[in-house]
């Protein structure tokens, strides 16, 4: 299973289109700055499986929720944007969000920076759309692998 993941599109749509026709993923998971972008690429992709959060600067969005926990090939996730977990700040509060909602990987935005940090759970931040950054998710029976990607 192959999940692309974005964050901070901020209007950077066709960049996401060009990744998906690319990498052809079974998801996508859109972490916010701009997630009515999720919307955009759902009527491109209709097929496309697409989980989006709510970020910061999401107003046009109401009924997005703010954090989502999902499970893609028995691999529990944590999606945020990261405002709310302050990780501009620190990661310790994203950290002890995902352990409590007993996540292998929390994904999050907000920052802009590319950042991956291993362990249990692994701290994920793809980049930025805007800057031709995501990340690719890979689920084998059972087991991940987070590879950064740029575009």
């Amino acid at each position: 299973m192959k999940v692309l993941v974005f964050s901070d599109s901020h209007g950077y749509n066709m960049s996401m289109a060009y990744a998906i026709e690319r990498e052809k993923p079974d998801a996508v998971l859109h972490l916010g700055g701009h997630t009515d972008d999720a919307d955009d690429i759902r009527r491109a992709f209709p097929a496309l499986t697409i989980y989006h959060v709510r970020g910061n600067n999401d107003f046009c969005c109401p009924n997005a929720p703010y954090y989502r926990v999902t499970d893609f090939g028995g691999v529990r996730l944590y999606l945020t944007h990261g405002h709310l977990e302050r990780v501009k700040l620190t990661r310790s509060f994203l950290y002890e969000r995902a352990r409590e909602e007993k996540c292998d990987i929390a994904f999050y935005g907000h920052t802009h920076e590319p950042d991956m940090v291993t362990g249990v759970p692994m701290l994920v931040n793809p980049g930025a759309v805007c800057r031709e950054q995501m990340a690719m998710l890979e689920v084998e029976d059972g087991r991940p692998r987070v590879k950064m990607l740029v575009f």
